[in-house]
């Protein structure tokens, strides 16, 4: 398949999750994602590997990661915002999200297979 079919099909199933979406603005054909356990302090694996996307809404919040998971049915879904923490370290993308759970936050790593 061309690389712009391949868009335009790949546009369409991410629409399927969220109508919003405008525009794929990059992706990258593999990641694994990992949560950071603050009990443990290590990284576990959470299930999810497969496509990423970011992408752009038309809507509020504009920008996000979505992972079309291979394993199983659960994505992962994640709105960009400006008061996110972020690193980038080589191959592995580390984000903190505001949560409502007792730790106030979530740590998830995505390992980017290039």
């Amino acid at each position: 398949m061309d690389p712009t079919a391949r868009h335009a099909v790949n546009l369409n199933v991410l629409r399927r999750h969220d109508a919003l979406i405008t525009a794929i603005l990059d992706s990258s054909s593999h990641v694994v994602v990992y949560n950071f356990d603050s009990r443990t302090q290590s990284w576990t694996k959470k299930g999810i590997e497969g496509t990423m996307f970011i992408f752009q809404r038309s809507a509020e919040p504009l920008y996000g990661i979505f992972v079309m998971n291979r394993l199983g049915m659960e994505n992962l879904v994640a709105s960009l915002n400006p008061d996110m923490e972020v690193q980038l370290l080589g191959d592995y993308v580390i984000y903190r999200k505001e949560d409502d759970s007792y730790f106030g936050n979530v740590a998830e790593l995505l390992f980017v297979v290039c």
